[in-house]
């Protein structure tokens, strides 16, 4: 009896094959939410961008530094013969009009806060020039810890980076950005936080400091009582000899004569014996002391402080004049 051989039965599977697709499906929204959850800070970059190179945004800024910020670059053909440059006690310490009525020259103030100057150099004061003909007298005054610069520090900071942004938008600017990506993520939420929750609707802060910089030719004055004592003094830097020799020799050029002063400092810092030995070979005249009720804020000067300061420099003005 013959034996048939018979293949044996292969048991087929009951388990459903894996479902690609659906799986495919599933993930897509998570994906989604990725995406956009990447997306938000370049929306956010975008955005600030577009915001703070927009008028809108200085005319409704509650802080007065940044509402004044574009007064520089707004004069073309305004021909100063005597133009001030610095930090922001240059900004409320010199008055225009004192030394128009000493000097019978006209006179402007284009001085910047530190923090811009930190991060654009002297990009006010080279856009000025650009746009004007030649100052006879260029005068720079600095608070003396600010001696030490080293010129602009290559990072970003809000009130520099937005004139960048409003005033050097090129391909140098936007590399800048690129290599501190999460400091221009910080300058995107001041932006935003400043332009959304800090805004002022009514325009008062920029209508009055724009009314009070056109009258006065660029000087600005903090609003504040003076005050009473000298707090925390300054703190005492090394001067740099080399960033003080290259300011005064690149703008003594075509006519222009340049003086560089030293701030004066409240007679009760402690740091004056210091700076007045360590920038006296540096600047035009020595280092002045001044009543505490001449400054309103930490190297902010009162109207009265500005004016007493300004004959200072009005009279050695005078004094190139007559040499």
């Amino acid at each position: 009896m013959s034996v048939l051989l018979q293949e044996p039965e292969i048991e087929k599977s009951t388990s459903p094959l894996p479902d690609f697709k659906h799986h495919s499906r599933s993930r897509q929204p998570y994906v989604i939410y990725c995406l956009a959850i990447a997306l938000v800070p370049v929306i956010a970059a975008i955005a600030a961008l577009l915001i703070a190179r927009s008028s809108w945004y200085i005319r409704h800024q509650n802080n007065s530094y940044i509402a004044i910020s574009d007064y520089a670059f707004t004069l073309r053909d305004y021909n100063c013969d005597v133009v001030i440059f610095g930090d922001s006690s240059a900004m409320t310490g010199i008055s225009p009009a004192v030394i128009e009525a000493v000097t019978s020259l006209r006179t402007c103030n284009i001085a910047q806060p530190i923090p811009v100057l930190a991060i654009t150099g002297n990009l006010a004061l080279d856009t000025y020039l650009k746009n004007n003909t030649r100052p006879r007298f260029l005068v720079f005054q600095f608070t003396p810890p600010n001696f030490s610069s080293k010129g602009p520090n290559g990072t970003l900071d809000g009130e520099g980076a937005l004139q960048l942004v409003r005033h050097k938008l090129d391909l140098q600017t936007c590399l800048l950005f690129t290599r501190h990506v999460v400091q221009a993520l910080d300058f995107s939420e001041f932006i935003l936080r400043t332009a959304l929750l800090g805004r002022d609707r009514a325009k008062g802060t920029y209508d009055r400091s724009w009314a009070e910089i056109r009258a006065t030719h660029g000087l600005f004055t903090a609003p504040g009582p003076p005050l009473e004592n000298c707090g925390a003094s300054l703190e005492m830097r090394e001067p740099n000899p080399a960033w003080v020799r290259q300011l005064r020799s690149e703008y003594s050029q075509q006519g222009t004569h340049v003086l560089i002063y030293a701030a004066p400092l409240p007679a009760c810092d402690i740091t004056y014996d210091y700076y007045s030995k360590a920038l006296a070979q540096y600047t035009d005249d020595r280092l002045q002391q001044f009543s505490i009720h001449m400054f309103n804020e930490a190297n902010h000067f009162t109207r009265e402080g500005a004016e007493l300061n300004s004959k200072h420099i009005a009279r050695d003005i005078v004094r190139a004049l007559r040499e």
